[in-house]
Parts: structure tokens; sequence; C-alpha cells
């Protein structure tokens, strides 16, 4: 798994640090894109959960020139790299799985169309159109499995993981990437949603709260690799969670179009639960959808209480309280919170939240909203689940659980490792960055580093191969690779030049590397004419 989300996050741990904390990330609209449409965000609130470079673009890296990536829709852009990212995290190269990999993205905004006034250009097409938002991650990386985009509004990217893992079901693909991504680049829709009355008027989030008034924006971007249970054990991957099941449905008619309908929500948990031949006491940890509207979490909650609520211990948070409801994103980041959740066995501090919102009565029910983080006890069942609720309708909910344990194999003698990148400057970045990653875990996880480094991860043009077989040795050889000098135990390899292959027990060993340093530029552009 991969993300971008506000407050700089760009990888599980900071992610995990922050929605543990219960921080609040909301913060006043960047300078970049007030600048561009100036008095027309005037008199509306603007606080949200904004993206820091939301721009920013390593072009060289998927080869798209500097006129066709100002062009391209930052959130392609964004899409690409949150991808690679989760490639490099699962330690499979994407060339190894091309043929059988299928690319589901949920995507629902369009503002970079509105940056533009003059004439189309021959890249616009393919690069705001929703479907391209797909087709260029499996253009770029050779994928050749289903592909397509999502939008059910703020269900896109829960839907996108339900559909992907009915794909690997019916095997229309052995390996899926299911991602979501969401940029608020211009004044339009905020002013829509606005006048719906459905934003928070102060900029605050408040899931559940008595003060709670409405919902704010949010940007953000994940991405997950997903594989058939069974495949993924045959194949040594390391497997973060599972899924257990889910499930889609919509609400049919309701008193407006855009209003919940609880009956619906609790129909699609409870069908979930009995498909796995579970009940609501199984389920320990539940990431609500939680907007911070009055009405919304009244409904969300009443709907937990007829399909989850059994008298046990369930923890119910809502991750928007820190970062903004990231709509299109909104579900496959809140999948990864619930998987660090079950992973650390530690539910989160709910942020801005006081007072349970006075039109519902948890009483009796074992529901509870934290205010404070707690340990996962044994009080709680042993499953996390998660819930997204479109504003058209269509509703999502995803049962996960801890991974499978597997046995722990000895460690297996190291010869060395590469370091590889598309560029120079990208290769001495990665050996500085693999050398602060090795001082800080010592001889322990050397093994795993070295099967990564090597053969997780895609071979570029320039590759460096360090051989060493312990930790002291690596890293003043990396930090030599990282000053550009030279060094004994580095070998700079033609590009022809075979690695060492490793044993198979090495599989098992995959380690959490420090992601690829992407070389960035910013791309923008306020007319086609100008791209």
């Amino acid at each position: 798994m991969s993300l971008r989300a506000p407050g700089g996050m760009t990888d599980a741990d900071t992610y995990w640090a922050a929605v543990r904390n219960g921080r609040d990330l909301v913060t006043e609209l960047p300078a970049e894109r007030r600048a561009v449409f100036g008095a027309e965000w005037d008199g509306m609130v603007t606080r949200g959960g904004y993206l820091s470079g939301a721009f920013d673009f390593d072009a060289g890296f998927f080869a798209v020139s500097p006129r066709e990536a100002r062009v391209v829709d930052p959130q392609q852009r964004l899409l690409l790299e949150v991808v690679w990212e989760a490639f490099e995290d699962a330690a499979i190269p994407p060339q190894s799985v091309a043929p059988a990999a299928g690319v589901f993205v949920g995507i629902t905004g369009q503002d970079y169309r509105r940056w533009f006034t003059g004439v189309p250009s021959a890249h616009w097409t393919a690069g705001n159109g929703h479907s391209f938002a797909a087709g260029r991650i499996s253009h770029t990386l050779g994928l050749q499995g289903p592909t397509f985009a999502i939008d059910t509004a703020c269900s896109s990217s829960l839907v996108a993981i339900h559909t992907a893992c009915r794909s690997l079901t019916a095997r229309d693909c052995d390996i899926a990437v299911a991602a979501g991504v969401n940029l608020i680049l211009t004044p339009w829709t905020t002013l829509a949603l606005e006048k719906t009355g459905a934003l928070s008027l102060d900029g605050i989030s408040r899931p559940f709260d008595a003060k709670a008034n409405g919902f704010v924006r949010g940007e953000g971007c994940g991405a997950l690799i997903l594989k058939r249970l069974a495949d993924a054990v045959r194949d040594d991957d390391r497997v973060i969670a599972v899924v257990d099941g889910s499930a889609i449905n919509h609400d049919g008619h309701s008193s407006t179009f855009a209003a919940p309908n609880p009956d619906a929500q609790a129909r699609l948990i409870s069908s979930v639960l009995t498909s796995l031949g579970l009940s609501g006491t199984d389920i320990g940890y539940h990431e609500a959808h939680g907007t911070g509207t009055q009405l919304g979490d009244r409904i969300e909650l009443e709907a937990l209480k007829t399909a989850l609520a059994g008298g046990r211990r369930l923890y119910v948070g809502s991750v928007k309280a820190c970062i903004g409801h990231t709509e299109a994103a909104a579900g496959v980041l809140s999948v990864i919170k619930a998987a660090l959740c079950l992973r650390h066995r530690h539910i989160p501090r709910q942020p801005n939240f006081d007072e349970l919102n006075p039109g519902v009565d948890l009483a009796g029910t074992g529901i509870t909203i934290t205010a404070q983080e707690k340990p996962w006890g044994s009080d709680a069942g042993d499953r996390a689940s998660v819930s997204s609720y479109g504003m058209s309708g269509t509703n999502a909910y995803v049962v996960l659980s801890s991974p499978p344990r597997v046995a722990v194999r000895p460690a297996q003698p190291v010869s060395g490792f590469a370091v590889s990148a598309r560029t120079s400057s990208a290769l001495r970045e990665l050996a500085g960055r693999y050398a602060a990653y090795l001082t800080e875990t010592g001889p322990a996880g050397y093994p795993a580093f070295a099967y990564t480094a090597s053969h997780g991860r895609t071979r570029h043009e320039h590759t460096a191969w360090v051989g060493a077989d312990v930790v002291d040795t690596a890293i003043p050889a990396l930090h030599a690779l990282a000053a550009g000098a030279r060094h004994p135990a580095v070998e700079v390899l033609e590009p022809a030049q075979p690695l060492p292959l490793p044993s198979a027990a090495m599989r098992r060993m995959v380690a959490t590397l420090p992601a690829y340093p992407w070389q960035h530029s910013s791309y923008a552009v306020r007319s086609i004419d100008a791209g």
C-alpha cells in the first residue's frame, strides 16, 4: 500500500503516526491554488486538508514530455507515482506481473479542466478524462488486465476495491491495483458544495460530535496491491491484511437524492457479515464514513446500531477529522487506516470529538467513539470494517482481518544488494536513503533489506552493486555512492549485467524500504496554448 495525505504524509508510517495521535491537519488554501483564480475564492470556506506539492511530478521517470506533463491532470500524475510506490511496498516489480494485472481507480474531480482557456492540444483529452486516469497507469506500466475508472462520488475508491476483489475472484486478473485520488484545484466544486449546506462553515471536521456542522474538503491519494490470498501465500508475499468480504448497494429512494438511507446502509453491512458467517461482535473497529454532518452522522450511527451492535465493545472512528473528506480517495485511505489499526492492535484517538451527536443514543450498544487512543484489547472483536457512502447514493462496505501467520525462516547469508534508479542523481539520493535506513534498523533486518532492494524493485538504467555481507560494510559504501565517490565495495553495473539470484527462502524477507526518490519539477498551465 502507498499514499499521499495532508500534512506532508507520504508513507504508511507517517500516516499512522498522524492518525494515531489524532492530529488535525486541516489548513488554509495553498497560495498557488488561490493565485490562479484569485477573488473567485473569496467569500467561501477554503480551509481543508491539502496536499503539499500537488503539481510536482517526475515526468522523466514516466517518459512524459514537459509539454504533455503540463496538460495532464495532476490527479493522473499523482496516481502514477503512488501506484509505483505501492508495487515497491509489495516488493513486486510491475513488469513481473504485467500481463495479469488489472487497474481500478476511484476518481471524481475534473477541476484541472478549468485551468485551460486556449485551444486543446493533442494531449488534452488523454490528460483529463476519467477513463485515462486508469488507462495511463496500465499503459505506462505495461499492465494488461481489466482497467477502468469508477465514479460513485465519495465512495469511489472503496467501490474500486470491491470491484478489484470481484475481478480477482472471477480470475479476470491475478493481481489488481485499487486506487483513489482527489485534488481541489478550482473554486467551482467547493462553491457548489457550499450551496448544498453540507460544508463546515468554520472549516473544522467533527465526525459524530454534537457541534458537527458539515464536512471539510480534503485531498489525498492511496493505492493497494491486491491478490487472491492463496496466491499470495503460495508466492511468499508479505500480506498486510486480508479482505474477508465486501459489497455495494444503493440507497434507492430516500428523502432527497443526496440523503443517506439508514436501512440500505444496515442491509449492506448485514449482507456482508451473513455471507462470511460473522456477526457484529466479530468486528472490533469500524472506520466510518463519518463526514461530520448532523444528519449523515446520525443516520450512519443508527445503521451501525442495527447491523453491528451486540453488547460487545465496538470502536468507531473516522479519519476525516484528521485530513478532511478526501472524497474519491476517502475509501482507500480509510482502508489503509483500518489495516494499520489491525497491524498495530491499536485504536487511534478521534480528534474534535467531545460530546456525542444528541440525535443518537449509544447506551448499551457497546459502540464507543474513542476520545483517547487505546490498545485494541481482548474486549473487542478480531476484525475491522470500513464504510463509504457516496453522495450519488452508492454505498460500499469492506471487512478486513489480520494476515495468516507464516513460519519464520532463518536468516540467509547476504552477499550484497543493488541500488538502482532511472537517473544518476536519483541513484545517489536513493543510496543516501538506504544508508539512513540501515543506520536506523541495524543488522537484524539486513537480509530482508538486501532481498527487497535487489529483487523487489525494478532494475533501472543506473545500477550499482554493493558487495557487502554485513551492515557495517554496507553503510559506508552507501555513503560513498551517495557522494559520488569511489568505494571498493561498490561496482557500477552495465545494463546487461545480471544480479545474483536470491535463494527461494529469501522471498519471505520483504522489508519496507524508502520509496523511490522522485526527481520532481512543478507542472501547471493556465491555458492549453501556454502548455
